[in-house]
């Protein structure tokens, strides 16, 4: 069990390559908090990895959120002591607000950016001070490629 002891938070963990991540490093040995906004497959993740005999705590998180990031944090620390693992994999796409950029809304933006790009600097910010104080520890940062419509000609896809 290579992650033996260790304790890894994992954003976006409710589904997808979040959901893969959080398992695998449970069967890793990691003791994992799951970081997601949607409380039923944030709670499903927490339960398979305890059916299957891992160690998970979900925590209700809303990437666009500083206070629920910080409290996030604070519930890892508060109940390991230490976070050696940071997988800021959360992400969103508002595909009903999508357009090309001279036809998305401020709105749309603004919550793209505080979920994909502001969301993974206020969780780095949040865990980096107990990462210095123990000397050691890994963020690792995730992004995916998304196309909603065919490219057209005269755009870049």
């Amino acid at each position: 069990m290579r992650l033996k002891d260790k304790v890894a938070i994992v954003t976006g963990a409710g589904a997808g390559i979040g959901q893969a991540i959080a398992e695998r490093y449970a069967r890793e040995g990691a003791r994992v908090t799951i970081a997601e906004i949607d409380p039923v497959t944030g709670k499903g993740t927490e339960d398979a990895i305890r059916k299957a005999g891992g160690e998970a705590m979900f925590v209700q998180t809303d990437m666009g959120s500083e206070d629920q990031i910080k409290a996030m944090v604070e519930a890892t620390l508060a109940r390991h002591g230490r976070i050696d693992i940071l997988v800021n994999n959360a992400g969103i796409l508002i595909t009903k607000k999508e357009a090309r950029a001279h036809e998305l809304t401020n709105e749309a933006w603004d919550r793209t950016m505080n979920v994909n790009l502001r969301g993974y600097w206020q969780c780095s910010k949040y865990v980096i001070p107990s990462m210095l104080a123990q000397g050691r520890g890994c963020i690792i940062l995730m992004a995916s490629p998304t196309r909603t419509a065919p490219a057209r000609a005269g755009f870049l896809a």
